[in-house]
């Protein structure tokens, strides 16, 4: 099977993470509605809040369960291939499938049978958690092997078919999801609760479905493997799992400082809002549920752009650096990612500013309050983008003792500001916090891989305000547009904002194309195009 070229891999990872989240964002207006018709209106906050605070924990132990093994896989195995050693590569994926099948099976345990103690710890002793947790346990008896075999399937530049994976996953989860919902809250006349049991359930499914396809591709890719190339038994590289798991830990902690935040976010969220300002149950809930999940689902479509470029590039780095390539050809590629990731995530971030009340409308109820989360949340999302793909440069390019010590500050200063933040900013206190420690620890990153790559030259400078620039002009316009419309076409419904959302979305892109021709900015996808993953 032909391997992806760096644009096409990232083209591909891009559009099906994005496809993905839409899907993850866009299920929630029929999910609400049906929420809303069997439960009340007065319940779709609330079972939002109970969905996050459920997923937030559940997304720890996934990361803890695949332990960032993935991203060392795709690593290693792509470190294996360019020197030809396709058998070692093959014992990679078997040895390291039955260790974290079987780390899979133990964290389900904990979880299923601890979810009564960790709902105190992770959920500030929330009951209502406790059900949907031993659902969501299911799940990973299946995601640790899934997540080692995309893992290989990314060695390979197989980058494509991979992302692909990720769409089928997510769309069975979601018609399982909504098939259930539907069944139990409007045919059924059921508990909301249990609709959010099953809804947790679909993810076991989403996952089983990946699995089985990405064993197809697996077997389709093993046929074309050119011959192993010939090597001393004791020249050959060792396979460790202590070296693998070394080499994964870094990831593993990068992967779940956004899901610790989280935790972080609703447990002391939570404690702040009951002792200190002593706030009601239904205050808490509302409130966590517009940031903690409901910004969160809809910022998450930036964030795989971090994820999506993030993983494209582990592959491409490793192996140049694997081959001891000349500091030159390590140093074009990397202004070729700081250039190709400012140039997706900005615009995309500043127009999902410019659309944001547009964009809580359709998806939940007319808030200005949601509105003004939403803008600080896609703050939040640009330097947590800039952070997850600075952190991984680091650990591939041997920073690993400074990428740990940055995360560490990053920790730090979240802990410092989260009292005092929440306190005299409510919603907006924990958002601010988290964006403040992304900052910096994205400013130490990027010097320390500047000052050894000199990575900003003159014209990457210029390249780089061009793309702000031409970001701010299409947020501007975009907004203003947006603003017109509004007389003309009502966006107090979900139908109206949909269509001005719309119409909006589709300026922004014309607008940020065009300005990106005329500038030159487009160049930067003609330098990547033939760059090979090794």
């Amino acid at each position: 099977m032909k391997k992806d070229s760096l644009l096409k891999s990232s083209l591909w990872i891009s559009l099906s993470g994005i496809f993905s989240r839409v899907l993850a964002v866009v299920y929630i207006i029929p999910w609400n509605i049906w929420i809303g018709a069997g439960a009340g209106l007065a319940y779709v906050t609330v079972a939002n809040a109970i969905y996050a605070k459920v997923y937030n924990i559940y997304n720890l132990f996934l990361i803890i369960a695949t332990a960032g093994i993935p991203s060392a896989i795709s690593k290693e195995v792509a470190a294996q291939n360019s020197i030809g050693q396709y058998d070692q590569s093959e014992k990679i994926l078997k040895k390291y499938s039955i260790y974290m099948t079987l780390i899979g099976v133990v964290l389900a345990a904990i979880m299923f049978f601890g979810a009564k103690y960790v709902s105190i710890i992770f959920a500030a002793g929330d009951t209502r958690v406790i059900t949907p947790i031993k659902y969501l346990s299911i799940a990973l008896l299946v995601i640790p092997a899934l997540g080692i075999l995309r893992g290989y399937i990314q060695g390979y530049a197989l980058i494509s078919l991979s992302a692909f994976s990720q769409v089928i996953e997510q769309i069975a989860r979601v018609a399982y999801m909504l098939y259930t919902t539907y069944t139990i809250m409007i045919i059924s006349k059921g508990s909301y609760l249990d609709a959010i049991n099953q809804s947790t359930l679909a993810s076991f499914i989403g996952a089983t479905l990946a699995y089985i396809f990405l064993l197809w591709i697996r077997h389709r890719a093993r046929k074309n493997l050119p011959e192993t190339k010939v090597t001393d038994e004791a020249l050959r590289p060792q396979i460790s799992f202590n070296g693998m798991l070394k080499s994964a830990i870094p990831f593993l902690l990068v992967d779940t400082i956004m899901v610790v935040l989280q935790l972080f976010d609703q447990t002391t969220f939570s404690w702040i809002y009951e002792f200190i300002l002593h706030a009601s149950k239904h205050t808490i809930d509302n409130l966590f549920g517009m940031f903690g999940f409901q910004a969160n689902k809809l910022i998450m479509v930036l964030v795989s752009l971090a994820i999506s470029v993030s993983a494209s590039i582990i592959p491409a780095l490793s192996a140049l650096i694997s081959r001891k390539s000349e500091k030159k050809q390590i140093q074009n590629l990397m202004r070729n990612i700081v250039e190709f990731t400012i140039f997706i995530i900005l615009p995309a971030t500043f127009g999902m500013i410019a659309i944001s009340r547009q964009l809580w409308t359709l998806f939940y109820v007319p808030s200005f309050q949601g509105t003004y989360i939403l803008i600080v949340s896609c703050a939040e999302a640009i330097f947590y983008c800039i952070f997850m793909i600075l952190e991984n440069i680091l650990q591939v390019t041997h920073h690993v003792k400074k990428s740990m010590y940055y995360l560490g500050i990053a920790y730090l200063i979240k802990m410092v500001l989260q009292l005092p933040l929440t306190v005299y900013l409510a919603a907006y206190g924990p958002l601010l916090a988290s964006t403040i420690a992304f900052m910096v620890m994205g400013h130490f990153a990027f010097r320390l891989l500047n000052k050894e790559y000199d990575i900003v030259d003159k014209a990457l400078g210029k390249r780089l305000i061009i793309v702000a620039v031409n970001s701010l002009i299409m947020l501007v316009l975009v907004g203003a547009s947006v603003f017109g419309i509004t007389f003309m076409i009502s966006d107090a419904g979900k139908v109206g904002s949909g269509i001005v959302l719309t119409i909006g979305a589709v300026i922004g892109i014309i607008v940020y194309a065009l300005l990106s021709y005329k500038t030159g900015a487009l160049q930067i996808l003609k330098k990547i195009r033939n760059t090979e993953i090794y």
